[in-house]
């Protein structure tokens, strides 16, 4: 009887392989029926399987919301530069202000000819110094003229420049931050959709015996303790340490509970160092480094796509959340899953 009430309670659990199958998680053929799990070890690593699948989504949902940021920066620039180029535009009239009386003193001047020129200057004045000061005169006239007339003409086409390019970018800037938004929406949805199906296996969880449960959340150690250091990955390093135990949420970025990339974020917010709030995001900022170069702070990925990463502690050790119903704690990091890459973190 026992068997046959885990196999109905696993039948919503199922469920979910087909979602991710629809959603492209999973490459489980929708038209085959997976045998249902004949004991709880069963269940325990369909519920390991499926809280991976929801892993992958999570970090897909994190990094539209990293998209998300970015192009709402892209915007945030544009409005800046949209400001700037209204500046110089009013710049440029209140120029255009300044000299027209100038401007329109010699066009007329010009115009009337008598008084405006060098020929009448000779004319009317009553000796060689006399003429001296009037032609200065009007050669400063003239030059400012021609000064006022270029630096309008360039704060004008400085002006329409800078508001055409402030144009384009809030136009790029709004799309994609619509498309980044499209996407968050769609990802959340899916996930949401998965999480439904996984606290139907979690329910179940509940009836598993504390052995099964070990199978799932145990190992590691939740006091481990790494040398001080100086800079901004040891800093990262011991903020990291300092919330083992707490417990994973999805999506969640502290300061109470976290998931994995949401640790890492964490832990150099601390230091004063900003990363993505996804693996995915995560993955490509800094350095590239091998396994033996690793020194404490330095990422680690794992999983192909890239959906779990932990941080280098030192001793081949690394601190990680590493699922739903564990904590933050610290692993031999070779042990935490299957290796794709290493990063160093810029500070």
């Amino acid at each position: 009887m026992a068997s046959h009430r885990l196999k109905r309670s696993m039948r919503g659990a199922l469920a979910a392989t087909a979602v991710a199958a629809v959603v492209g998680i999973t490459a489980t053929p929708a038209s085959a029926d997976p045998p249902l799990p004949d004991n709880a070890s069963d269940a325990v690593k369909q519920l390991s399987d499926l809280q991976h699948e929801a892993e992958v989504l999570t970090e897909e949902y994190k990094k539209a919301e990293d998209d998300r940021a970015a192009r709402q920066a892209d915007l945030d620039r544009a409005n800046a530069d949209a400001d700037q180029a209204q500046q110089v535009a009013e710049s440029a009239r209140a120029e255009e202000d300044r000299f027209r009386g100038q401007v329109d003193q010699l066009t007329s001047a010009s115009y009337q000819g008598a008084r405006m020129n060098k020929m009448s200057a000779l004319l009317v004045s009553e000796s060689p110094n006399d003429f001296l000061d009037r032609a200065s005169a009007l050669d400063v006239l003239a030059k400012d003229n021609n000064e006022a007339v270029t630096s309008l003409a360039a704060a004008a086409d400085q002006a329409e420049a800078a508001e055409q390019r402030t144009q384009d970018a809030r136009a790029r800037a709004a799309e994609a931050e619509a498309e980044a938004a499209r996407i968050q929406d769609e990802i959340g949805s899916k996930k949401a959709a998965m999480e439904d199906q996984i606290s139907v296996v979690k329910d179940r969880l509940d009836e598993l015996s504390a052995a099964d449960r070990e199978t799932l959340t145990g190992g590691g150690q939740t006091d481990y303790e790494a040398p001080a250091g100086t800079g901004a990955a040891a800093e990262a390093v011991q903020a990291a340490l300092s919330v083992q135990g707490s417990p994973y949420v999805w999506g969640a970025k502290g300061p109470s509970s976290f998931d994995c990339s949401g640790l890492t974020y964490w832990a150099y917010e601390q230091a004063g160092v900003t990363l993505g709030g996804s693996t995915k995001t995560q993955v490509n900022e800094g350095k590239s480094i091998s396994a033996g170069q690793l020194q404490p702070g330095d990422l680690i990925f794992y999983n192909s796509p890239v959906s779990h990463v932990s941080m280098y502690v030192g001793n081949g050790k690394a601190v990680h959340a590493p699922t739903s119903g564990d904590v933050v704690k610290v692993d031999e990091y070779k042990d935490i899953g299957d290796v794709t890459s290493m990063r160093r973190p810029t500070a």
